[in-house]
This record gives C-alpha cells, structure tokens and sequence, in this order.
C-alpha cells in the first residue's frame, strides 16, 4: 500500500494533550491517503483508504475527487481510471470540530498495446516493455484489424478476420474474449480498422483486394459509405501521386486540441495521409473524407508496415518482417529506437493502442 499523509505532521507538534500556562495543544487534522498501488496499465484499478486520518473527536467527511470529473464518499472504496496518463487523486477530510485537511497523490497509468496473430489466431495485450499480459482467441480465424472502442466507460474491441474468405467482423469484450456482436466484413481483404468516438461514432475498415475505405455503423455493421481511389482523385494534394494503390493500415488520431481526423497509409509511396472527417449537414448529404496536405513521409527501412496507430504524439507501426511494433517521429518519419518485439507467433497482423 502506498500512503500520503497530510504535510501539517512534518512541522506541527504532535500532543494529544499538553498544557502549558493554561494553553491546551491537540493533534491537527491530518488526511491519511492509502491506495493499492501508484502504477498500472489501462484499465486500471486501485483501492484506497482514509481510514488513517485523524482529528479532535474524529473524522466526520471523507472527500475523495478523481481527475475524471468523479467524486466518491467513504472512509474506502475503488476507482478505475479508463485512460492512459498521469491521474490526481484527492482526498478532503473533515472532523468533529470543523477543521479539515487535504493530501492527493498520483497515479500512473500506461497505455496497452494490441496485436493479432493470424497464424496463430490469438490476439496480444502488451505493456509498454512488450511484455504480453493478456492473450484472448480470435473469434475467427485470421485477424487482421484491430481497433478498441470505449464507450459509457466500458472498453470493447472490435476484430476485424480474414476467416478462410468468409470475411467477418466482431466486436468482442477485451477481457474475457466474449462476443458481443458479429457481423459480415464488406470487400474481400480486411486490412485494417479504426474507431472514431466523435458524435456520430463510426468504425472504419480498409480493404486491400478493393482498396476502399469503408464507413460502418458499430452498432450493426451496416456500411453507410465507401470511399475508393477515384473519390479521391479530385484532389490537390494528390498530383502525381497515388493513393490507396497498397493500403498499409488506417488509424483515428483525435488528441486533445486536434481535428477529428483518419490517418491512411499508402505502402506504394510510403506515404502517410491525414483524411479530415467532414460530417453530413443534413439527411440528404454523406460523411466526406479530405485528403490535407503535407503527407508524412516514412522511412523505407520501416516497410512492409502491416499496421500502425498514435499514442503521446509518435507514430507506432507494426513491421511485418520484423515481428515487432516500432515507435516513429511523425516530424522525421523515422524510428526512435523504441520497439515492442518478443511476442508469440510470426504473423502479426493489426494494431490498436489503448489510451
């Protein structure tokens, strides 16, 4: 257990009950936080405790508030913290007399990594170190998408399979395996997905036989748009230029303070293109897909890239020959160095970070 105590302890003098020319000194109020562990990886739950906390006649109110907008009553409790990053907890105490104290601390949580195997037909939880801390079945076989959906603070993975031809698409519960949804794949060759949690919310699958990118409902599977090579043809940014000729994966980047945007990979060029999601103005209009400017170009020694996705502001991509996922500098196109390898199986395929 790790615990904080209010900082009054270090320079206060503790007396229960000490008179001195007819003055009487008590113990302060003092906020004692404990939790289970400082440190873990996304979804990721503690325990706590303030049952430590002192004060004159005893503690009244426990406060506890999270970084999520959340607050808890109670001497204990627990708290699972949905997204990757650098967490506050906080915990108010007040005692019989009125007097209160106030100690936070702060938890740590790391982004999961997850990968497929189609030779395998397994799917990978990593850590940020590579190591696998949880592996589920494929629902079916082949898995060649991945892309992780959290909603109403309840995280599902939506599996996208290859399966001998009978191409399908699931949405499956990441920790027990469970399907919760099964639907058919449009095209022929799944090629990568990815979610995008902006009103309205969207899954989107590339294929690599039609070279398409199509625009799904998450919630049944219908597909409401397809977008091909010559949609995209009309554009600027796109002179002397292909796209869509060797689909190498698809990614949603939204960070904070950025555009709702796709990110697609063109294998032939090795260029990485930013598609701005336009949505529809009315009953009578579609999504519209904008190719911007200024594509990332990625170092040829990275390729065959067979997957990627955004986390911190880097680029990770999986490199097929070299069973491993790469961390890049999206300003330089190159690796950093920072690599995730290891894991079982030679056939990696897909990857989705949960963040």
């Amino acid at each position: 257990m790790l615990r904080r105590r209010g900082m009054r302890a270090f320079y206060l003098v503790v007396l229960v009950s000490l008179f001195v020319g007819g003055c009487s000194f008590v113990m302060p109020t003092q906020a004692t936080l404990d939790v289970s562990a400082p440190q873990g990886i996304v979804p990721f739950t503690i325990t706590y405790d303030a049952s430590a906390s002192s004060g004159p006649d005893g503690i009244t109110t426990y406060r506890w508030t999270f970084d999520d907008e959340t607050e808890a009553y109670g001497a204990s409790g627990s708290h699972t913290f949905n997204h990757a990053g650098v967490h506050k907890v906080e915990l108010t105490v007040r005692a019989a007399d009125g007097s209160v104290d106030t100690e936070s601390l702060s938890i740590v949580v790391e982004p999961a990594f997850w990968v497929a195997d189609e030779n395998l037909n397994e799917i990978y939880k990593l850590d940020v170190s590579g190591n696998v801390i949880q592996t589920l079945p494929s629902p079916a076989a082949q898995p060649r998408g991945l892309a992780l959906a959290e909603r109403n603070g309840t995280w599902s993975l939506f599996v996208s399979c290859m399966s001998g031809g009978f191409q399908r698409l699931f949405e499956i519960d990441p920790e027990s395996g469970a399907v919760l949804q099964e639907h058919s794949a449009p095209a022929q060759n799944p090629g990568g997905l990815a979610y995008s949690p902006v009103a309205p919310s969207r899954i989107w699958h590339i294929d690599q036989l039609s070279r398409k990118i199509y625009e799904l409902n998450p919630s049944d599977g219908l597909t409401l748009n397809v977008f091909g090579a010559t949609y995209f043809q009309a554009s600027p940014h796109l002179i002397d230029s292909v796209f869509l000729q060797t689909p190498g994966g698809i990614a949603w980047k939204g960070e904070s303070g950025e555009a709702n945007a796709l990110w697609v990979l063109e294998s032939e060029t090795h260029r990485l293109y930013e598609l701005e999601i336009v949505p529809a103005i009315d009953i009578f209009s579609g999504t519209q897909l904008a190719i911007q400017p200024n594509p990332i170009a990625l170092a040829s020694d990275l390729f065959p890239i067979i997957g990627f996705d955004w986390y911190d502001g880097f680029l990770w991509v999986v490199q097929r020959d070299q069973h491993r996922v790469a961390q890049v500098d999206p300003a330089t196109g190159t690796s950093t160095g920072i690599t995730l390898d290891g894991f079982p199986g030679a056939a990696v395929n897909g990857l989705s970070i949960q963040k």
